[in-house]
């Protein structure tokens, strides 16, 4: 009766996990059946779009929770995801290399080539569609209970 416990209300995170694997497993078809690399090269780059995917969904999914709608979280979807995954192929060791740096700098060329190339469309799409899937999956997105 008074005792009953109401079951705790947890905001989730659990669409990171699910972003995760969106990203990974987009990665893992065009490295396998599109630009056919090697398993060894195919699996490292799951793993940074794994990366890349829980990151987006994590930045983006703040943005849900203070209620931004469908558009908003498509645009910022696209666009952290494309800035996230640009950075997430340059590898673990360069963290290591930008911990210990006194100055970072922007290689705007590179960036510009990577912008400019089509490799810049499929983080976009899955940036596009993360937004999407991260504002349905959180309570004030619209998908969770309220």
């Amino acid at each position: 009766m008074g005792s009953e416990k109401k079951p705790k209300k947890n905001g989730g995170g659990g669409y990171k996990w699910g972003s995760g694997l969106i990203w990974a497993g987009g990665q893992w078809a065009v490295c396998w059946f599109i630009t056919e690399d090697s398993l060894w090269a195919t699996v490292s780059a799951c793993f940074s779009a794994f990366i890349a995917g829980w990151t987006t969904s994590a930045l983006v999914g703040r943005f849900a929770k203070w209620g931004a709608n469908a558009w908003i979280m498509m645009i910022l979807g696209v666009f952290l995801g494309v800035a996230v995954f640009s950075g997430a192929f340059s590898g673990i060791s360069a963290a290591l290399d930008w911990w210990k740096a006194k100055e970072v700098k922007v290689d705007w060329e590179k960036l510009q080539a990577f912008l400019l190339s089509w490799a810049v469309l499929p983080p976009a799409g899955l940036g596009l569609l993360t937004g999407l899937y991260v504002r349905m999956k959180t309570p004030r997105g619209g998908g969770g209970k309220k």
